[in-house]
Formats: structure tokens, sequence, C-alpha cells
């Protein structure tokens, strides 16, 4: 694809938190995709970096600026529909400079940083496909700026002002674009609630440079004091906000317990209120340092007392890739899939912030138990290629002129037919990379409304097949048909036929022991020529109770090129999604209740029962206690969402339709 990237800034030199999500993810997209670059710089400062832009960009254009003044309250603000803190980005001369570009080169899609920058593209350019990079969302983030701050009924009224206008504008631009990519899923449940329901997002994670961040040999330097750090630009409000409440009400309870303890507040531009906090013993404000790293790895912990959300988290990404214990609250870290205990410790209270944190101080084993699995997460899930290429992924869906995917209720879904679902499961064995797949029911799709981490594994899984009939007559219906139902209960089968020609080794794991012992021997009998690399049916357990690594190690040491898990909807999606990556594991499946079939202990309905879409009701009258609430609640959750859909299908003009 051709692409074209526009940034209000240059990101380079990298040193601001959403200079390493936008120069990564451009460097990412520019390795699969042909990619121009269009950036603002304010007053011409940084035009000496272009050369690190041309090794991977094509045609590479700097536009200067200056800020204008900000609106006056009168005159221009009040009587302006757009935020002002929207407006203060619209200058003539970068609508120009885009305009301009757009005539001298043919491209399949823009990617903008920030609604800033989409502005130019609200009632302009409507044939070219927009996605717009989120580094934070800014209805969440005003409306989190006001809850912290004590205002004058004057301010008050400008916030309602700002909020008021910003929710409109945000509802605008969500219709515009095609895709917003956002940080994290507690950025999507926001703006499923607040802004659109059915507007296109994918969440791409904020990532770390693994190369640059690599842990050293020894977490702490032999005979240091307890150090704390506290990382990121000193002048963002959610950092201020952080030190403040910290200072005010946990910083003594800490030095109560570990009375020599010494801060370091690390970032550039701190802000006076900052400044002021060096004059407390043990606390250091350094501003901006030219490598922090020295200063990671000199702490035993690095602290994230954040209460206001949303946006990049690297400072945390960071810290786990480096070997630097991290304690955070539950918001600061939200979005990331961490544990607390496992690789993060969660707090927060002042109380319960200050006692995690001494934990952490007073125990060295502690610290070294969250550096090891801080370090084995940062590397499995956070680092900028694997990350890059989701993105690169769904945009390689824009230029198809009949796309591989289509969504219903915003769920995602492959357009394949079951001898293509089997075709590409091939190819993904023999790439040898990890993947993992996902066969999505009604049940399936009514609970990833809900469920902010379960819509973002959909949106993640290298193929998602339709495993229900209701589902294919709703596509249909809505004009982006499914070619037809590819149930995991007929797909696992055929898969055991074609492994066994083609010598895949196979891995049950989950289902009672009994079940998955009885359905292993009736798959050796129908068989004989597979090879079965191991079963293993672990203690049910919650999944963040779960004995992780030890399931990993089995399925490891087995070395199966197939991997089909039945924990149950949607745990076994949750806990593949998870660990596929250092599975080493080419195709992993969440396949349910087929355990069960292959054991023989539930049967399947009628053929014509499944062609007419009635598998559920027998199902039903096998199990009613267990599924007469889920299958009710399916029912009405699916059949309202399914209206909702084919109303605004009636109600949407054709041309915004075929965009």
């Amino acid at each position: 694809m051709k692409i074209l990237v526009i940034y209000p800034y240059i990101p380079f030199p990298i040193d601001r938190g959403t200079y390493q999500r936008t120069f990564h993810l451009l460097r990412e997209l520019a390795r699969e995709h042909s990619v121009d670059l269009l950036a603002l710089t304010e007053r011409g400062e940084r035009l000496e970096h272009r050369h690190v832009f041309e090794e991977f960009c094509g045609d590479v254009r700097f536009v200067p600026f200056e800020h204008p003044a900000w609106p006056k309250l009168f005159s221009r603000r009040l009587v302006q529909l757009t935020p002002s803190s929207v407006l203060h980005w619209k200058l003539p001369h970068v609508a120009e400079a885009i305009d301009d570009q757009l005539k001298r080169h043919s491209y399949d899609l823009v990617h903008v940083c920030d609604i800033v920058i989409a502005q130019y593209f609200l009632n302009r350019h409507l044939d070219i496909p927009l996605s717009i990079d989120r580094s934070r969302v800014d209805l969440q983030f005003q409306a989190q700026q006001a809850a912290f701050q004590t205002k004058s009924l004057k301010d008050k009224i400008l916030t309602w002002e700002s909020l008021f206008k910003m929710r409109l504008f945000e509802k605008r631009m969500a219709k515009r674009s095609q895709l917003q990519v956002l940080c994290g899923p507690d950025d999507e449940v926001f703006v499923r609630e607040q802004i659109s329901k059915t507007a296109p997002v994918k969440v791409i994670a904020n990532g770390v440079d693994l190369d640059y961040f690599q842990a050293g040999s020894n977490p702490e330097p032999r005979g240091a004091p307890p150090t704390v750090l506290f990382c990121g630009a000193m002048d963002y409000t959610p950092n201020v906000d952080a030190l403040r409440w910290f200072f005010s009400e946990i910083h003594h309870r800490l030095i109560q317990q570990v009375p020599d303890l010494k801060i370091f507040i690390v970032g550039k531009s701190p802000l006076k209120e900052v400044q002021a906090y060096a004059e407390r013993q043990g606390v250091t404000v350094t501003g901006s340092v030219d490598d922090v790293r020295p200063y990671y790895r000199r702490a035993w912990v690095q602290m994230v007392p954040l209460r206001i959300g949303g946006g990049t988290r690297l400072k945390i990404v960071e810290s786990l890739a480096i070997g630097t214990p991290v304690v955070s609250t539950t918001l600061g870290a939200q979005g990331l899939g961490l544990t607390h205990g496992a690789n993060i410790l969660l707090a927060d209270t002042a109380e319960a912030f200050a006692e995690q944190m001494i934990r952490a101080l007073h125990s060295a084993p502690l610290r070294e138990h969250l550096r090891e699995n801080g370090i084995r997460i940062a590397k499995s899930r956070f680092g900028w290629k694997n990350i890059g290429a989701g993105l690169s992924k769904e945009y390689s869906n824009f230029g198809s002129k009949e796309p591989q995917r289509i969504r219903l209720m915003n769920v995602p879904f492959d357009a394949v037919t079951m001898p293509k679902a089997i075709e590409t499961i091939g190819r993904m064995i023999e790439s040898r990379r990890p993947h993992y797949l996902a066969t999505a029911n009604v049940d399936f799709l009514v609970q990833a409304r809900r469920d902010a981490e379960l819509r973002d594994i959909l949106e993640k899984a290298h193929l998602v097949v339709c495993d229900g009939t209701p589902l294919v007559w709703l596509s249909r219906m809505l004009k982006r048909a499914l070619p037809e139902r590819v149930a995991g209960s007929d797909l696992v089968p055929k898969l055991l036929g074609h492994a066994e020609r083609e010598g895949w080794r196979v891995f049950f794991l989950g289902g009672e022991p009994q079940v998955l012992e009885k359905a292993i021997t009736n798959v050796t009998n129908q068989h004989p020529g597979l090879n079965i690399a191991g079963g293993f049916s672990p203690p049910f357990a919650p999944l963040d109770r779960m004995d992780h690594e030890a399931i990993c190690q089995r399925v490891r040491d087995a070395k199966p090129d197939l991997l089909l898990v039945s924990f149950g909807c949607p745990k076994q999606e949750k806990w593949i999604a998870r660990h596929h990556q250092t599975l080493g594991v080419p195709v992993s499946i969440g396949v349910g209740a087929t355990i069960d079939f292959l054991a023989g202990t539930i049967k399947r309905a009628p053929r014509w029962m499944q062609m007419a879409g009635l598998e559920w009701v027998f199902r039903l009258a096998q199990e009613p206690r267990r599924l007469l609430k889920r299958y009710a609640t399916d029912l009405i959750v699916f059949g309202f969402g399914a209206m909702q859909e084919i109303i605004s299908l009636v109600f949407t003009p054709k041309a915004k339709q075929r965009a």
C-alpha cells in the first residue's frame, strides 16, 4: 500500500513518550508498505533529523509552523463549534501543504496522529480512507483533567463548554474515519460508551525498543540505597497529578518504613511544582537527561501513581523490558494485561500503594520475581516489531478490492469457506510462526460486546471464522456476506484428518481428565496415523490463578504444530492470546465443547438442525440448567444488536456504506 503519514511534530529525537509510539509505528509500517511522511515543525526545530526518516520513508516533507494566539473568548471561541484545543492547530498553510502532497502523489490511505491533524480531513479529501492514531482520546483526557482540578465558576463554565464541543467533534471524526487506532482496551471502552458504538477501532498497545531497553545482568548496583524512580514528561498533567498525590498522601508512609529512601524524578520540562519536590530529603529532580537507562537500572522500583488514565503507558513497558519492578495504580497499568503479584504490583489507595512499595523495597526475592517475569512478558508481547506488524496487517485490508474481513456488531470475521480456512491454517503451520484462531459464534459475539479484552483478542486474531448460522444470515442482510458457517466442531475433525496426512503434531489441552482421555482414544482409533504430541487437563482454576508456566512448559516440551485448547469461552481465548507467542506453536485454536464431541459425551445436533440454525435448541435440550440463562441473554442482546445494525443500514446513505 501507499500510505501518507502526517504528524503534528517531528518524532525525533525520541525524548517524549508519544514520540516513541509514533516513531516506531512509522518505522514498522515502512517495513511492509510504501510510506511518505509529512510532519510539522514548530519554528523550524528538528529539521536536521530529516536523514533519520529518509532511511525508511519515501518522500519526507517538514512544514514549519507557529501556534497562533489562543482564540479570544467572545470574539472567536464561543462562536465556534470546533473545540479551541483543536482550532489552535487549524492553519491555512498546513492545509495547503496537505492539499499539495495529495495532488503530487496518489495514496491508498492517510494515517494521522491525533484529531488535531484529522480535522484537515473532516470535510475534505473524503475519497481517501483515514486512520487516526490516538495517543490519547481527547474527550477522555479533558474529562479526567476536569475531575482533578479545582476551578472557579468561570473555569467550570469554560470546561463544560470545551467538553460539550469536544464530544460533538469526536463524534464527527468517528463518522469520518475508517479506523481509530487506540492505545488500550480502556480507551476503546470509553470510545464505545461516550463517542461511537459502531466506529471501527483497533487497539495497538504501546511497545518498547527491546534492543535499546535491555536488562542488565544485575538488577541493582551493589551497595545502592533503596531507590525509587518516577519517569515521564514533567509538564504533562497526569504525571504532575500523580506526583502531587504521591507526595501529599504516600511519601510520608514510605519514609517511616524506609528512612534512607532515594527518589529520582526524571523527565523533561519539570514545572515549578515538580521542581519544588527536590527540596525534600532524598528527592532529586533531574529534568531532561540524555539517557534514561542508567536511572532505570539504578532504581529498585519504578512507581506509577497515576490517577488520570488513557493514552500511553510507556514508562511501564520500558521498566518491564529493562528489569525494573513496577508499582502502579490499576488505572496506570490499564490495558497492558499485567497480573498483580506476577509481573507488577497494583494498588489504588494511598495506604495500599505505600504498602506495596514497602513490600517491594524490603524484599529482594519479590523484586527478582517481578524483574524476571517483567522481562519475559516484555519480550513476548511488547516488542515494536510484533506490535507494528498488527497495524500493518490491519492496513493491508484497506488495499484489498474485496476486504478479507467484515464486521458484525463491530466484531471482525474473516470471509472464508471451510477449505479456505484449512488452507490458511496449513500456510500458518508451514511458516512456523505463532498464530491463533477464534471460532466465533453468537455467544462469543455477545460476550465481546461487553468484554474489551475479548474484543481486542478478536481484533488481533490471525483468523476469525464464523461459527454460527444466524451470523451468516445477518451478514447477508447487512450486505457483508460471509460465504458459509465454519463451525469449530466441524473444523477440528477435518483438521485432524489433514494433520494425519501432513504429519502435523497435535496437542490437546483442557477438558475433564476422563473426557480428554476418551477423546484422544477415539481420535487415535479414527486416525491411527495421527501424531498426537500429548494431552493435558490442568486442574480447574480461574484464569488468573492457573499455573500458566507449568502448562506452557508442557506444551513447549511436546513441540506440537497444532494446539487445541478447551477451557471454555472466553477463558480459552484469553489464555491463548496471552501465551501463544511464547509457546512456539504455529497454530493455537480455542475449541470449546469440541473435546466433548470427540469423546462422545455430548452429541451434536442432527445436520438439518445445524443447517436451519437450530443447533442451539438441541444443545439447550441436553443442558437446560447450564445454558438457559446464557441463551436467553444471547437472544436478547444479539437480536437487539442485529436490529440496530439493520436499521442503521437502512438509514445510512449508500455512498457512506460504500466508504
